[in-house]
């Protein structure tokens, strides 16, 4: 008789019992591999740049004078830097989301250029037009806009001297994101922006960096942080990386939350499935005391019971994925505005695959070595 027909009468022995483990284990592995899509998919991924960004010292959405970008450009290390005054707006309803950035045109499409791909032909009206606007594809897809199309988008952050924060833009241009980035944006002129708001008039929320090659990221940032100490408006210089977690975790802690929720999960199916794996060996004591007199050695036992574990977890993974995969394919769009990149990456599934490796080790190592002591006279007069 084989190990496999050896796995399968003894799963199929009390089938309920064994579709209840799968199931737990498929539920534990469909909340990770969702809450883990979500984590990766809201923080926009890994940003890999040795671009840096300035902020207020105080805080992020604190404004900053437009005249240290002449005083940033002129230190030594630093390639080329931009500026740049972030507001979230609305689209004609409150639940129509979007984020706006007003920008300085030619600087800041270099500085995104190796994230974002925009046409040559928008960038030449977006200078011509002083209220042009490139929207990013996500947002453009779904409100319809299409070039030449005038919009009005009322901010949360830019003012009129009136107290009105509706400002209108025309669509001069239409940017795709590089390796999924999100592209549920707006960027506009700041020049335009600037003139029209009455409030925090010649400010920005940040300027963007690029250091020279060769120049190590931490001296420049030394460098402009130095620059500004003890003036009235202090500066704070991080990575982009940095920033973008920085910046997450104003709404909420997303990695903890995820690392918790997924933890209890874990936790729970592992004390399931070792305490029904003890019971299903003990169950089986004198089996496997026959197992040892037919001369089957401990090492086949062994194995035996620690591939039936793994067999559990195999089939509850492959449940688990395929929940997953029709869940992310499901919410991907109606999730957008929120997480822009909600997929189900290799990455992911190779981190619950070596999951499932280590819990199923976990759960079979502890009643399989419990079964092998067991002597055959002893296991025989089990009852």
């Amino acid at each position: 008789m084989s190990r496999f027909t050896l796995i399968r009468r003894t799963m199929a022995r009390k089938p309920m019992r064994s579709a209840l483990l799968i199931a737990s284990i498929a539920i534990a592995f469909f909340i990770h591999l969702i809450l883990t899509s979500f984590e990766h998919g809201f923080l926009g991924g890994e940003v890999d740049s040795e671009r840096l960004i300035v902020t207020n010292k105080v805080g992020d959405t604190l404004p900053l004078p437009i005249s240290y970008y002449d005083k940033i450009l002129a230190l030594p290390d630093v390639a080329a830097a931009t500026y740049m005054a972030r507001s979230r707006a609305t689209y004609r309803t409150p639940a129509s989301f979007l984020g706006l950035t007003a920008a300085e045109p030619g600087t800041f499409a270099g500085f995104i250029g190796d994230q974002y791909d925009i046409p040559a032909d928008a960038l030449s009206r977006f200078a011509q037009i002083r209220n042009g606007a490139i929207a990013g594809r996500s947002i453009a897809t779904q409100e319809g806009w299409v070039l030449g199309q005038k919009i009005t988008l009322n901010t949360s952050s830019f003012f009129k001297p009136d107290g009105s924060s509706d400002f209108d833009f025309e669509i001069v241009g239409i940017l795709d994101g590089k390796q999924s980035a999100d592209t549920h944006f707006v960027v506009a002129r700041y020049d335009y922006v600037n003139s029209e708001r009455g409030t925090d008039r010649d400010t920005v929320s940040s300027f963007g960096i690029v250091p020279k090659n060769g120049v190590r990221a931490d001296d420049v940032i030394k460098a402009v942080d130095t620059l500004f100490a003890n003036s009235a408006y202090e500066t704070r210089t991080r990575t982009e990386a940095e920033f973008m977690r920085a910046f997450i975790a104003q709404f909420a802690d997303i990695a903890t939350i995820v690392r918790l929720v997924i933890g209890v999960a874990f936790v729970t199916i592992l004390m399931i499935v070792a305490n029904t794996m003890f019971f299903a060996i003990r169950e089986r004591t004198r089996e496997i005391g026959v197992l040892k007199v037919l001369g089957f050695s401990r090492r086949f036992i062994l194995g035996n019971i620690l591939a039936e574990t793994f067999a559990l977890f195999a089939v509850g993974l492959s449940f688990g994925l395929g929940f997953a995969f029709t869940a992310v394919m499901f919410l991907r769009e109606p999730l957008r505005t929120i997480v822009p990149d909600l997929v189900l990456t290799p990455a992911i599934i190779l981190e619950a695959t070596g999951l499932a490796v280590l819990l199923a080790l976990a759960t079979g190592v502890a009643p399989a070595f419990n079964a092998i002591r067991v002597p055959p006279n002893a296991a025989l007069r089990e009852r």
